[in-house]
Order: structure tokens, then sequence, then C-alpha cells
């Protein structure tokens, strides 16, 4: 009789541990699909830019009609995907793009969104600073510190 029991308790633990793990294994690809997700939507937002910049540089007519279609899927995917402090910084952003007359505020705005990405898919922790993201732009030490410069003085 106890044997039966036993045997029976053993079962009933096997098929819980089986269900438990099926459960876990189900969220962490669930996890990973939305992390896959929200790095690809974080990388399309900072190719717009840099995308920007090129035709910049090589004094070329932006799209905008293609930018607008870019970054409208990108507040799409941000507002499914990406975290509540990216969606703030990129909302704080796109506001400022039709808010603010002064083009330096749209740009701090817009170093803090790529460093709140980077953050995000650290696990919350990165040595880069606002400043290496806008030296990685810029490319030239004394126009980041002139820039970051104005941008406290207009604080």
């Amino acid at each position: 009789m106890i044997e039966i029991i036993i045997t029976i308790i053993s079962t009933i633990f096997v098929v819980l541990g089986w269900i438990i793990h099926r459960k876990t294994e189900q969220i962490k690809i669930m996890e990973n699909q939305l992390s896959e997700r929200k790095y690809k939507a974080y990388a399309e937002m900072v190719a717009v830019f840099y995308r920007i910049l090129k035709d910049v540089k090589n004094q070329k007519i932006t799209n905008q009609n293609a930018v607008m279609e870019k970054i409208i899927e990108s507040k799409r995917d941000i507002l499914l995907y990406g975290s509540d402090a990216v969606f703030d910084k990129f909302n704080k952003w796109l506001c400022s793009a039709t808010e603010e007359k002064e083009d330096n505020t749209q740009m701090k705005y817009f170093l803090e969104l790529v460093l709140e990405m980077r953050k995000d898919m650290r696990g919350g922790k990165t040595k880069i600073t606002e400043k290496d993201i806008l030296l990685n732009l810029i490319q030239n030490r004394s126009e980041v510190d002139d820039f970051l410069q104005l941008i406290t003085k207009e604080k």
C-alpha cells in the first residue's frame, strides 16, 4: 500500500516538474523573441539617424518620406517592444522635434534616447556617456566639447 502511494506521489512530482520545466522554457523562448525584436527596433531607429547623417556628410538631400516611414515603424516597434524608459525618451525626442525650435535641444534628447537604448540592451549598465555617443557622431573632440557647453548653458 505504501509503495503504491509513493509511486503515485513520485509520478505526480515528475509530471509537475515536467510542466514547470515546459512553462519555464516557453517563457524563455518568448523573452528571447521579445529581446530580438527590441534590439532590431533599436537598431532600426539608430540606423535612420545614421542614414540622415550620411546624407548630410555627402551633401545629399534626404528622402523625407522614407525617413518618416521609418520613424513611424520605429514608433510602433518601440511602443510594442521597447522598455518604458526608452519609450519615454523616444516620446521626449519626438515631441522636441515638433515643439522645440532649438536643434541643440533635439540633439540632446536624441543622445538621451540612444543612451537609454544602450542601457536597456546591456541590463542597465554601460560606461558609454552622451559625450561618447556625440564623439562617435561628430568625430571631433573640440566640437563635441563646444556642443556640450552650449546645451549645458541652455538648461
